[in-house]
């Protein structure tokens, strides 16, 4: 589920992933709700199949259009992207890229061209994979990175975190209180900063 106004009336609007059956297996469907004054939320109707293990969802303007798209990823490591007419309808417009799986997405302006980026958390890789916005919504591959632990599935999120106005990662887990901050270069890629991590090994505990 994400949030971001869909019809551009001001008020806030909600998209997320749904099963028609309410079971957590089989064919899922990309919803917009539109939101009302008196705080309800209105379905447009809609039929776009996102996948049947549908794991993140991001919203963006990622064709410059001034409206919002959105871009689901699923299990099984497909990237889909649907376009927003600016009146809460979504256009499908295809494959992004497909890895061996999604856990996460996040999204930002990693090299300073005014197009947004996506950083990708591939579990199965254990990688993460940077795309570039190439304008028009597409997008190229421009970089990956080990993820700290492999069979664990990583979450990752954008903020500058040193304050020097380009967007860093922070990378973290379910399963422990670690995080790991990558700060960003300016051109897509990003450098570990231990001082601003807090990377614990799993097996310190364990006797010698």
């Amino acid at each position: 589920m994400a949030t971001g106004d869909f019809n551009q009336d001001g008020i806030a609007d909600i998209v997320k992933a749904v099963s028609p059956d309410g079971e957590d297996s089989g064919q899922y469907f990309l919803t917009v709700q539109l939101g009302q004054a008196d705080g309800t939320f209105r379905n447009v109707p809609s039929r776009h199949p996102i996948g049947k293990d549908p794991r993140a969802l991001v919203v963006g303007d990622f064709n410059g259009d001034g409206k919002l798209d959105v871009i689901v990823g699923d299990g099984s490591g497909v990237l889909v992207e649907f376009r927003g007419d600016g009146r809460g309808n979504m256009i499908g417009a295809g494959t992004i890229a497909t890895l061996g799986s999604v856990a996460s997405i996040a999204v930002g302006d990693f090299n300073h061209d005014g197009k947004l980026d996506l950083v990708v958390s591939d579990f199965r890789a254990n990688s993460a994979v940077i795309f570039l916005g190439a304008g028009a919504g597409s997008f190229r591959f421009a970089w990956s990175f080990e993820l700290p632990r492999r069979g664990t599935e990583f979450r990752i999120a954008t903020a500058d975190f040193n304050g020097d106005g380009t967007a860093d990662l922070v990378i973290t887990s379910e399963e422990d209180n670690n995080f790991e901050v990558m700060i960003g270069n300016g051109n897509g890629t990003f450098t570990h900063a231990p001082e601003l991590s807090h990377l614990k090994d799993p097996y310190s505990y364990c006797p010698s």
